[in-house]
C-alpha cells in the first residue's frame, strides 16, 4: 500500500498538512468491488503525524507536590520511626532512666543498713526493739494507744479579741 503527502506551500516554504492514500488503479481489474473513499474536503485539518498534546498546568504540578509533600510529611510524623514515635520513646527512656536512678539510691541505702547491722551492736538493739519488740531481762514496755501525744501536750491558750476603741 502506498501513500502520498500532501504538501501546501502558502510562502517559500512547503509545508506538510496531511498523508493521503492515493486511489487503487487496479481495482476494476482485478474484479473487487470496493467502495469508494469519501474525498477529503479539508486536508487542513487532517490529523498530523504527532498529534499535540496539550500543555501541562502549573496548577497540576503544585498539586502533585502539595500531594507528594502530604505523604512524606504523614511518613516523618506517623511512621515506625516518625516525630511521634520518637517522642513516646524518648519519654518512656527518661521515665526508665528515673526509675533506675531511685533504684540505684535505694540500694546505696539498704548496703548502708547492712553494713551498720554487721558492724555497729547499737544499730542491730535498735532493730530489734523497734521491729521484733524484744526486751532486756528485768525490762518494763509500756505501750500507749495512737494519738496519745495530742491528748498529752498542752493546748496553746487563745488569747482574747482586742478590745476595740472608739473615740468619744
Amino acid at each position: 500500500m502506498r501513500f502520498t503527502k500532501v504538501v501546501r506551500s502558502p510562502g517559500s516554504r512547503p509545508q506538510i498538512v496531511g498523508i493521503r492514500r492515493p486511489p487503487q488503479r487496479y481495482a476494476d481489474r482485478q474484479n473487487i468491488n470496493r467502495p469508494e473513499e469519501p474525498p477529503e474536503e479539508n486536508i487542513a485539518s487532517a490529523p498530523a503525524a504527532r498529534p499535540e498534546r496539550p500543555a501541562v498546568k502549573p496548577a497540576s504540578y503544585l498539586a502533585l507536590s502539595l500531594l507528594f509533600s502530604l505523604l512524606l510529611f504523614s511518613l516523618f510524623f506517623v511512621g515506625d520511626r516518625g516525630f511521634l514515635q520518637v517522642r513516646r520513646q524518648r519519654r518512656e527512656l527518661r521515665a526508665a532512666q528515673d526509675e533506675v536512678t531511685k533504684l540505684v539510691e535505694e540500694n546505696i541505702q539498704l548496703e548502708a543498713e547492712v553494713a551498720a547491722l554487721k558492724n555497729d551492736p547499737a544499730a542491730l538493739e535498735k532493730i530489734a526493739r523497734e521491729k521484733l519488740q524484744l526486751v532486756k531481762p528485768g525490762e518494763v514496755v509500756i505501750v500507749l494507744p495512737e494519738g496519745w501525744e495530742n491528748r498529752v501536750r498542752p493546748q496553746p491558750l487563745k488569747a482574747p479579741p482586742p478590745a476595740v476603741v472608739t473615740p468619744r
